[in-house]
């Protein structure tokens, strides 16, 4: 499943969250989610990886020390478990804003409360003071063995004194207080730097989508491990080359509205098409009904779905990406599945047969 929100009703248990990290998922605000793909604020897609910080043995980088040592001495340290976001908090996150926009929110109860007001993972709120004046501040979650970190502030006056790292190491240090097994820092995308810095934290791992499996991520740029979104248009562009050679026209198509699986959906809704790239095949059929292709990577499955339209309106999605890559850009829901399966040459005859089908009816 490439995109998926969870809403716990009540509180998680703390080897649950262990258990849902282990598996690729991770926390937003007071929700799970799933997704390996990432769309940019610039309506770009990327595809990302899920990784974490190995704690059994693991020593800080003699930078990372000295930065501990150096910040150490200037700053005091506070943590608690989060509630209500308070006045010193809200004056911190408004300075961070106007310098970072895009990296934070303005309603920062969202960390803490879900939408009827109750906190259902283990939150937690680290505070850092210069004299009695707070500087940065950090939210993360525990669980049993693990911790999940979700968000890091600092006031733009003290950039220098690197606070975004240094509240990830205060984290790491605690993990290791706690003998904690694994730190996630959450994902980071092969194409997409922004997430970069989060590798140098230490020797990490990363998770391999199609396995499940965790595997020791290279320090070194090469090799390194595969976007998911260049294996994902691999298998389509493979099934678009089958296709052709039994007369059927495909069409290569972005689909950014994938994160649309992120509503809420209401019970009995259809959900909505769960893909970042897909094959538009044939004409568009009546009432705004289409035949799509998809591939899932984690399943190692395509699907040949009917899809229709979802009555909803994407307002980001760009008809062309950056590349000149075509987008489809209605956002679709699907209505049936004709088949399911990794064996690409049956695929292919479904596709002939319901094509053919079509036409004559």
């Amino acid at each position: 499943m490439a995109t998926h929100i969870i809403h716990p009703q009540q509180f998680l248990e703390p080897e649950n969250l262990d258990a849902f990290l282990e598996r690729g998922w991770r926390p937003t605000g007071q929700s799970i989610y799933t997704s390996d793909y990432l769309r940019t604020d610039d309506d770009e897609l990327h595809g990302c990886l899920q990784i974490r910080l190995p704690l059994t043995d693991f020593t800080f980088k003699r930078r990372h020390r000295k930065l501990l040592r150096r910040n150490g001495r200037r700053f005091r340290v506070t943590h608690e478990r989060a509630g209500t976001p308070d006045e010193e908090l809200l004056h911190v996150n408004r300075l961070y804003m106007r310098e970072h926009p895009d990296k934070t929110r303005e309603d920062l109860e969202y960390n803490v409360y879900n939408e009827d007001g109750q906190q259902v993972l283990g939150t937690h709120l680290l505070r850092v003071y210069e004299g009695e004046r707070l500087v940065a501040f950090s939210y993360f979650d525990v669980g049993r063995r693990v911790m999940y970190t979700k968000a890091g502030i600092y006031d733009p006056a003290y950039a220098s004194a690197s606070l975004g790292l240094y509240t990830m190491l205060l984290e790491v240090e605690l993990g290791l207080e706690r003998d904690f097994t694994y730190y996630y820092p959450g994902y980071y995308s092969p194409t997409f730097p922004a997430f970069d810095y989060k590798l140098r934290l230490g020797p990490m791992e990363y998770r391999d989508i199609a396995s499940g499996e965790w595997r020791v991520h290279p320090e070194a740029p090469d090799p390194a491990p595969a976007d998911p979104l260049v294996i994902n248009r691999q298998y389509l562009n493979e099934a678009r080359l089958a296709l052709a050679t039994v007369g059927v026209r495909s069409q290569f198509r972005e689909y950014p509205s994938f994160t649309g699986r992120f509503r809420p959906v209401q019970q009995g809704e259809n959900v909505m098409l769960d893909a970042p790239q897909l094959l538009l095949i044939g004409r568009p059929l009546p009432l705004e009904f289409y035949f799509v292709l998809t591939y899932d990577n984690e399943g190692q499955r395509y699907r040949f779905d009917i899809v229709r339209t979802a009555n909803l309106y994407d307002m980001r999605v760009q008809i062309l990406s950056k590349r000149g890559t075509p987008r489809f850009t209605t956002p679709v829901v699907v209505h049936s599945r004709i088949v399911e399966s990794d064996n690409l040459p049956l695929v292919v005859r479904k596709v002939r047969e319901r094509l053919d089908g079509s036409t004559k009816a």
